[in-house]
C-alpha cells in the first residue's frame, strides 16, 4: 500500500468511526433503480437563468419525491463562450467561501477565473446545504441517495438547456466524485451536453459500497445485500451503450474509493486519463484537475 492508498484507507476508517451511528442506508434499503428515477426527474416550476448571479434554489420532482437543490452562476464571459456546469463532491458545501471553508469548486475555480475561458455555473446537490451530521443522517435512506443523484442530473439537464438557449458555445458538464457519478447519470439518461468530464467516478456505483474501502461507511445490513445494491445503483451497461465519443474521464490509479480497475471498464473506447494519485490526494491536486477540465472546453 503506497501513501496515496493509505490516505484513502485512513480517511475512510476515521469517517467510519465518526459516523458509526449514521452510516449509509442503515434505515432503509429500498428504491427503484437509479437510472429509472433519473430518467423521470425534472426541475419543477423554475425560472432558470445561467447569466443571473447569486444562489438560486430549485425543486426537482422525481418518482420517489421532491428534492431541493441549487445552482449559482459564478462567471459570465458572454454568449460566444462555452458554458461549464460543475458538480461538487460528497459532503461538500460548494457555496461556502469563508476563510476556513474548503470545497472542490472553490479550490478549482475561485481565484482562477482567468484560467477558465468559459461561463461557469456551480451545482449544489440536495442535502448539501446542511451540516455533515445532517447529511449523513439523510443518507441513511437509500432512496435519499438515489434521489439526490437523480435530482442533480436533472438540474444539470435544466441548466444545459438554458445555456443552450442563451449561448452559441458548447455546454460542458464536469464533476468530481459524487459530481462525476451525477454527470455520468446525465449522460445515460439525457445526453444533451456537448462534453462530459467526470473526475474520480464511473458507472459501477454499487461497487462503491460493496468492494471498495468506502464500504466501511455503509451499514452492515446493506453490505449484506451486495446484489441489491448493485441492482439499484449500477448503470454500467447503460453507460456503455451510449454511442458518442463525448466523454473525457479522469481516474486516479491508486484510488481505494472509486477503484481504478473496477471503474475503468465503464470507459472502454473513451479517452481515459489517469492521475498517479489516490482519491483524497488526487482531489487536492487542483492544478492537474483544473487543467483536465479546461482541456475539454
Amino acid at each position: 500500500m503506497n501513501v496515496h492508498e493509505a490516505v484513502d484507507v485512513g480517511t475512510i476508517g476515521l469517517s467510519g468511526v465518526l459516523l458509526r451511528d449514521a452510516k449509509f442506508f442503515m434505515r432503509r434499503l429500498e428504491s427503484p433503480p437509479i437510472v429509472d428515477v433519473t430518467a423521470d426527474a425534472a426541475v419543477r416550476d423554475a425560472d432558470l437563468d445561467v447569466t443571473r448571479a447569486g444562489v438560486h434554489d430549485v425543486t426537482v420532482a422525481t418518482p420517489i419525491g421532491d428534492f431541493g437543490a441549487a445552482y449559482a452562476p459564478w462567471q459570465w464571459r458572454g454568449p460566444e463562450y462555452p458554458t461549464l456546469v460543475y458538480h461538487h463532491g460528497s459532503g461538500e458545501r460548494p457555496f461556502e467561501f469563508g476563510r476556513f471553508s474548503s470545497n472542490s469548486f472553490r479550490r478549482l475555480f475561485v481565484g482562477h477565473e482567468r484560467e477558465v475561458p468559459a461561463n461557469l455555473v456551480a451545482v449544489r446537490a440536495p442535502f448539501h446545504d446542511r451540516s455533515s451530521a445532517a447529511y449523513a443522517r439523510a443518507m441513511g435512506d437509500l432512496g435519499n441517495f438515489v434521489g439526490m443523484l437523480a435530482a442533480s442530473a436533472a438540474l444539470v439537464e435544466a441548466l444545459a438547456a438554458d445555456a443552450g438557449q442563451r449561448t452559441d458555445g458548447p455546454v460542458v458538464a464536469s464533476g468530481i466524485s459524487l459530481g462525476g457519478w451525477a454527470i455520468n447519470l446525465h449522460r445515460v439518461c439525457f445526453e444533451s451536453v456537448d462534453r462530459y468530464v467526470p473526475i474520480f467516478a464511473g458507472a459501477a456505483l454499487g461497487d462503491l459500497f460493496v468492494s471498495s474501502s468506502y464500504r466501511k461507511l455503509a451499514a452492515e445490513s446493506a453490505r449484506g445485500r451486495p446484489d441489491r445494491l448493485r441492482e439499484i445503483l449500477d448503470f454500467e451497461d447503460s453507460f456503455r451503450t451510449v454511442d458518442a465519443a463525448d466523454c473525457d474521464p479522469l481516474l486516479a490509479r491508486y484510488d481505494r474509493i472509486v477503484e481504478f480497475d473496477r471503474q475503468r471498464p465503464s470507459y472502454e473506447g473513451l479517452p481515459l486519463s489517469t492521475l498517479e494519485k489516490g482519491h483524497v490526494t488526487g482531489s487536492l491536486a487542483t492544478a492537474a484537475l483544473r487543467e483536465h477540465v479546461v482541456s475539454a472546453l
